[in-house]
């Protein structure tokens, strides 16, 4: 797995993982609910359904950081399996919160371009960069 690839995977899993528990476990401070476009009247509803997508943005963050491990120790074939799982996953699902947003899910239009880009461009960089 070439450096580039890497880098864009581990920084993918940083960013998971950082997440995590902001959502998780911080939502009722208002530089939290400002950061995931959470209105403080939302977050009692919100929350039913935050704490189970940080843990599964941190297992996914994880799951990156052990392919990138694994393919760094030799298992190749495990390493690779996860860091393409994971990051697709990534893509994946964080192109959701464009989706939601286009569909007028969030506070106002655009609300989510951050956290999409965030979520999505490094996995997607670092799928690109397996391939070279």
């Amino acid at each position: 797995m070439n450096a580039a690839a890497q880098f864009f995977a581990l920084l993918a899993a940083l960013i998971y993982v950082l997440v995590f528990p902001l959502e998780s476990f911080l939502m009722h401070y208002p530089a939290v609910q400002k950061f995931l476009s959470t209105p403080e009247r939302n977050v009692p509803a919100v929350m039913m359904w935050a704490i189970p997508t940080g843990f599964r943005n941190l297992l996914i963050g994880l799951g990156v950081i052990a392919g990138v491990v694994a393919v760094n120790t030799g298992y190749m074939v495990v390493g690779y399996t996860l860091v393409i799982y994971c990051c697709a996953n990534m893509v994946l699902s964080g192109a959701t919160m464009g989706l939601a947003d286009w569909l007028g899910h969030y506070p106002k239009k655009g609300d989510s371009v951050p956290g999409t880009l965030a979520s999505t461009v490094p996995a997607l960089v670092a799928l690109i960069a397996l391939a070279f």
